[in-house]
């Protein structure tokens, strides 16, 4: 017991300095300990001209690897970025651009670039360009049984992107519209898309309008006559006749005469000549009752003979 007393009480302030030494010794040679760590950085554009576009594909971020003395660097600064500087990039040529630590310039002190994969970025520069193009509206569903859809509205909406890229789109595609079992027009608001993540578009959602009806029926009224207006004109007719071709809604239960049009020519500005005229004849509903509810789709014969020699 006394041996060991001795051996630890013993020059006691020469061991607590030597303790003390080896301590600092260490902390020395583990503050020079390296930590290296892979992140991926987000690939940054810098002084690139107006109205310029990059066409092709590249890499958005590239795997750098960085090695710092431990405790000194600060690994998840999320503003740490691969700046690419485009400055005198001319529209139209394909440039390769190499990588190096120069391409990072907001690293922390402390912080060294180990190397960076891919080493260089290849890009095609092009002019942007805006062109105006149709929307195609996505229905989905049938309208209720008895009705359909007779006419859709969609306005154009206008791309912006790098040239190629937008002489290749002719339209661009609404997310789908349901229609089942409606009845009556819709308006709807809806995103529209275009499958190249190059080109931008404006507006990003448009009002569409689909108008579902009644459906509808073909009727056909025969041998209307024909009168000259206006009157009081020395005009001849040689078409004296027409025969008009239009729908009406399916519960539509009336019936449509020849007193229920007018047909007329007007030969007010004709100058007398021998030739004969071709003019289309007008088409008029004279009974109110029936308004909104025939629709003329054909005249027969659509073109009317008339001369008028004085």
């Amino acid at each position: 017991m006394n041996v060991l007393r001795e051996f630890l009480f013993n020059n006691i302030g020469l061991k607590a300095i030597s303790l003390l030494l080896a301590l600092l010794l260490w902390l020395q040679v583990a503050g020079q300990q390296t930590v290296q760590r892979t992140l991926s950085l987000p690939v940054e554009f810098v002084n690139m001209a107006p109205e310029t576009e990059i066409s092709n594909d590249y890499e958005r971020r590239v795997d750098v690897v960085l090695r710092s003395r431990r405790g000194t660097s600060n690994f998840e600064d999320g503003n740490l970025t691969v700046k690419v500087d485009l400055r005198g990039a001319i529209p139209g040529t394909e440039k390769s651009y190499p990588l190096s630590e120069d391409n990072i310039t907001d690293r922390p002190p402390g912080l060294e670039v180990v190397s960076i994969t891919p080493t260089r970025i290849r890009l095609l520069l092009e002019n942007t360009v805006r062109k105006s193009i149709a929307v195609v509206p996505e229905l989905v569903g049938e309208p209720a049984e008895g009705f359909q859809v007779t006419k859709v509205q969609a306005p154009r909406v206008t791309i912006i992107g790098p040239q190629s890229r937008v002489q290749d789109v002719s339209e661009a595609q609404t997310e789908p519209i349901g229609i089942t079992g409606l009845s009556s027009t819709l308006v709807r608001n809806v995103a529209v898309d275009i499958d190249d993540l190059a080109l931008r578009m404006e507006p990003a959602s448009v009002d569409i309008i689909i108008t579902i009806e009644e459906e509808r029926r073909k009727v056909q009224v025969r041998r209307i006559p024909i009168e000259l207006v206006p009157e009081g004109v020395e005009a001849t007719l040689m078409t004296r006749r027409v025969e008009i071709v239009g729908t009406v809604p399916l519960s539509f239960s009336g019936e449509l005469t020849v007193q229920d049009f007018q047909a007329t020519v007007n030969v007010e500005t004709l100058e007398p000549r021998q030739e004969s005229y071709e003019l289309a004849p007008q088409i008029a509903l004279i009974s109110d009752e029936y308004a909104g509810i025939f629709r003329l789709q054909e005249v027969i014969p659509d073109r009317i003979k008339v001369r008028r020699v004085r």
